[in-house]
């Protein structure tokens, strides 16, 4: 049995796999500028409130306020998808994302979809 070949080396632009991603909701980031775009990069994750939870969940809707059952499933839901896009971003050789959104869909009555999305860039620091 042989080994597999190595993988291809990481482009010039590739971004440091350890350096942080920056990411936005503007579409600039201040003491940047642009050096290239990469287009849109998403993270994706579907949750499902598993059947404890919306159990206890749907005995506190019944009562008014904020459901914290739900709000901990979406708030991680909403981490993960941003975990999974800044992911992405590094993959294609982007340091920063910008105009970062969040969409969400009802899957159902028990799952939720979560997308994080925006532009992924390479940005370069203005000289000081």
């Amino acid at each position: 049995m042989t080994n597999p070949p190595p993988p291809p080396p990481a482009p010039p632009f590739m971004a440091d796999p350890l350096e942080a991603v920056i990411t936005s909701s503007t579409f600039d980031v201040t003491g940047h500028h642009v050096e290239r775009h990469l287009g849109v990069v998403f993270g994706l994750v579907v949750r499902s409130m598993g059947f404890a939870k919306s159990f206890t969940g749907g005995f506190s809707a019944l009562r008014q306020g904020e459901v914290s059952q739900y709000t901990e499933v979406l708030e991680d839901a909403r981490r993960h998808a941003l975990d999974r896009l800044v992911e992405n971003a590094r993959t294609v050789g982007a340091n920063a994302v910008v105009g970062v959104r969040f969409d969400s869909t009802e899957i159902g009555n028990s799952m939720s979809e979560i997308v994080a999305y925006g532009t992924a860039m390479v940005l370069v620091a203005d000289p000081a």
